[in-house]
């Protein structure tokens, strides 16, 4: 394994457990472990754009915590994950809040908002990286999801990472894939 990704897995593996020993100690127990697939840096028409390969996804999703900030906000869901490019391509770990729609009992609606660090390139471009112009960069999602049996979920995921115009150039990328998750 490369000295890149192997960082970037230490440091996804630290981020996380970061996040999770803070909000253990303040009562608040995780709400979902999420694994999954996605295709990697799709363009706007759904084929690939210029990184190769598959992604593997993991997350962790807490309760929201019962503070009246986050009430205020509407009651998101803190979440770390990780991203794992199977070729070359850009592999990520991110945080942020998920907001949770729920409607006709078993489907739920998902909105994604924080930040990520990747280990893709920063200041060149190769034939088989892009140059995203900086290393933190925004991290947005859209999901989909189905219950099944109470504690299991199905959900289709849309994840995108940009510097949104603060740095240049700004490609971004999308990613679209299936997860299944487990509720604790």
């Amino acid at each position: 394994m490369p000295q890149k990704i192997k960082a970037f897995f230490l440091f996804s593996v630290i981020l996380s457990s970061f996040f999770a020993t803070s909000f253990l100690q303040a009562g608040d127990h995780f709400g979902e472990i999420r694994f999954g697939v996605q295709a990697h840096d799709l363009n706007g028409n759904g084929t690939k754009s210029h990184e190769n390969g598959m992604t593997l996804n993991g997350e962790y999703i807490f309760a929201s915590p019962k503070n009246d900030f986050f009430q205020f906000i509407f009651a998101p869901h803190p979440h770390v994950g990780l991203s794992l490019n199977s070729g070359s391509g850009t592999s990520m770990a991110y945080a942020g809040l998920t907001w949770v729609l729920p409607f006709q009992e078993v489907w739920f609606a998902e909105l994604r908002l924080g930040g990520a660090i990747h280990n893709g390139n920063v200041g060149k471009e190769t034939k088989k990286k892009k140059d995203y112009g900086a290393r933190a960069l925004f991290h947005t999602g859209l999901s989909l999801g189905y219950i099944v049996f109470e504690r299991h979920t199905i959900s289709v995921l849309l994840n995108h990472i940009s510097n949104g115009g603060f740095a240049k150039p700004n490609p971004g990328f999308t990613d679209l894939g299936l997860r299944y998750g487990y509720r604790f």
